[in-house]
């Protein structure tokens, strides 16, 4: 009781109100003005306090004035097997949002990939961009009319926007050093370079790997054009099948491009983990239906979408604060599909 005491003075004295005023907003009381709001939340996940995202989209949202957000989704990754991973964070999107009392709209960008005045229109209209990369033009564009955005599983190099993602650097770093742990020395990597979020992946493989500091280690990265199926068939059908398989491990972009692996493996006789041990990203239900079970860095994407509503309420309530980029958690989820090369009889799970 008292270390609760200390923290609600420590947050009043950031910010310059009453402990009764910092009380009244972390327990989500009324009568406490949005810009206020603001700032005793920022200052309490500063200082360490925890507020849980679908109440501190609440108080943030709280006589904000913003009467809706504007969602664009990207279609083809919605379509994809990797695009299920929205169907996660639109959930979460929606519980934030009705916790905020925010209404919620679908939306598509126009043909030039702007968003027609009619359809946005003023300031008090929210913008959450969902798998798309806006264009420089866009994104000045809303910065100049105050609309408050956000982008969700998405990077905005200029940080001009608000952010959300998982962690993929160091996701990536630690699927690289999780292999090599294992005693795993020759390892292919199917990556691509098509998003900042992806780039991040297989940038922190990549230092995981020269991290590693071995002799003995050899590691080749195979470009794929995106996280589909096809695209992962054809990039493994560029290693010759008139020869040995070269490498004993694969770490791959998605869970849906490891699955793929898995079966074209199987195809050439290849068994997994025993022959070839497939690691995937993102944590997707169906890698819990392949067989063996597939090892995967797991994402909690529902969480996602509930933070992306409190940043664009805050954005709203605060306009003038920094850009943020809000970093999600990756786990290592062990299951069947890696084998422990120190221990060959044995198989992760």
């Amino acid at each position: 009781m008292r270390q609760t005491r200390v923290k609600q003075d420590d947050i009043a004295r950031a910010v310059g109100v009453s402990v009764s005023t910092v009380s009244r907003v972390l327990s989500g009381a009324p009568g406490i003005g949005p810009a206020t709001t603001a700032r005793v939340l920022r200052a309490a996940a500063d200082l360490g306090t925890p507020v849980p995202g679908p109440l501190g989209a609440r108080q943030a949202a709280r006589g904000h004035g913003l009467k809706r957000a504007l969602l664009f989704l990207n279609q083809v990754n919605a379509n994809s097997g990797s695009g299920s991973i929205y169907h996660f964070v639109i959930a979460g999107l929606r519980k934030a949002a009705q916790e905020a009392n925010l209404p919620l709209e679908f939306a598509l960008l126009g043909g030039d990939g702007d968003i027609p005045d009619m359809l946005l229109g003023g300031a008090e209209t929210g913008v959450l961009f969902a798998g798309v990369d806006p264009s420089q033009d866009l994104i000045a564009r809303l910065r100049a009319s105050g609309h408050p955005a956000v982008m969700v599983n998405g990077m905005d190099p200029t940080m001009a926007l608000d952010h959300v993602a998982p962690n993929n650097y160091f996701g990536g770093y630690l699927a690289a050093q999780y292999l090599v742990r294992l005693g795993h020395r020759q390892i292919l990597h199917l990556g691509t370079a098509r998003r900042w979020t992806l780039r991040a992946r297989t940038e922190g493989f990549r230092q995981g790997i020269c991290d590693a500091r071995r002799a003995d280690l050899h590691c080749d990265f195979q470009a794929m054009q995106n996280v589909t199926e096809v695209c992962a068939e054809d990039a493994l059908n560029q290693i010759p099948t008139d020869v040995p398989f070269p490498y004993t491990a694969i770490f791959c972009s998605a869970d849906n491009v490891a699955l793929t692996v898995m079966q074209t493996l199987r195809l050439r006789g290849l068994k997994v983990p025993d022959e070839v041990s497939l690691l995937g990203f993102n944590g997707l239900p169906l890698s819990e239906m392949s067989s063996p079970l597939l090892s995967t860095l797991a994402v909690d994407w529902e969480y996602v979408g509930t933070e992306a509503i409190r940043l664009l309420l805050l954005r709203h309530s605060e306009p003038r604060r920094p850009t943020q980029q809000s970093l999600i958690g990756v786990s290592l989820r062990h299951r069947q599909s890696v084998r422990d090369m120190n221990n060959p009889s044995v198989t992760m799970c």
